[in-house]
């Protein structure tokens, strides 16, 4: 397992980002918000898609990747494409996070604290710029 700063493994960061983006589209309750979601979704899904090829990682497979692309991309977007795209955040999250997704999260929100809450963002917006710069290094 890539480790991130302290502990904190590329696979655990991916499983936060996914759950985190699942929630954010799940939860949008305005147009602007929707789509600022699924923007982020298909950025985090880009990101995924270059380090799962790149170590050769199970979860997430192309067919996966594939279908979370294109769906994120899609202007007029439909609702059972949207639930479908949620869940599947969702089941890759919990098969990268191999355990209590809630203890990794607080050891996350501890690292990103202990850093001064680098670059003035969010917890996602951090875990996906770490997971970024791991992912190129390689």
């Amino acid at each position: 397992m890539a480790k991130l700063l302290d502990g904190l493994s590329l696979e655990e960061s991916g499983a936060l980002a996914l759950a985190d983006a699942a929630q954010a589209l799940d939860k949008a309750d305005d147009t602007a918000a929707f789509l600022r979601a699924l923007k982020d979704n298909h950025r985090l899904w880009t990101v995924l898609r270059n380090i799962a090829e790149n170590r050769n990682w199970p979860v997430p497979d192309r067919r996966q990747t594939d279908f979370a692309l294109v769906t994120s991309g899609e202007s007029g977007i439909s609702d059972d494409k949207v639930h479908a795209l949620v869940e599947m955040n969702r089941r890759v999250s919990a098969e990268l996070a191999g355990g209590d997704i809630q203890r990794i999260r607080e050891r996350a929100y501890f690292i990103w604290e202990s850093l001064g809450r680098p670059q003035g963002q969010a917890l996602d917006h951090w875990l996906l710029a770490e997971m970024e710069t791991v992912g190129q290094r390689h």
